[in-house]
């Protein structure tokens, strides 16, 4: 485990071995998510955003519903078919 220190500014600095291993350069974003007693940093990866603005992201596409009732159907009639030929 790697120490660290709060400056008087209350800043920390994250050890360089810490830094290369994880690739965080210089205007590298991170969450502070705080559970207990732990501090927890996660880089912020903004080619994946926060599921909660997926919100209707699909609309007005294909019916994801059908298409899965379809491929049930499709799978039931294989597998019917396939317990009827061995009768």
């Amino acid at each position: 485990m790697t120490k660290a220190t709060i400056s008087s500014k209350g800043q920390i600095s994250i050890p360089k071995a810490v830094r290369e291993r994880l690739n965080l350069t210089p205007g590298t974003e991170l969450m502070i998510d705080v559970q207990g007693e732990v501090l927890l940093l996660k880089r912020v990866v903004s080619n994946y955003p926060d599921w909660r603005t997926m919100q209707g992201m699909a609309a007005g596409g294909e019916s994801l519903t059908k298409a899965l009732m379809e491929e049930r159907a499709a799978d039931l009639a294989h597998d019917n078919a396939r317990i009827n030929k061995g009768r």
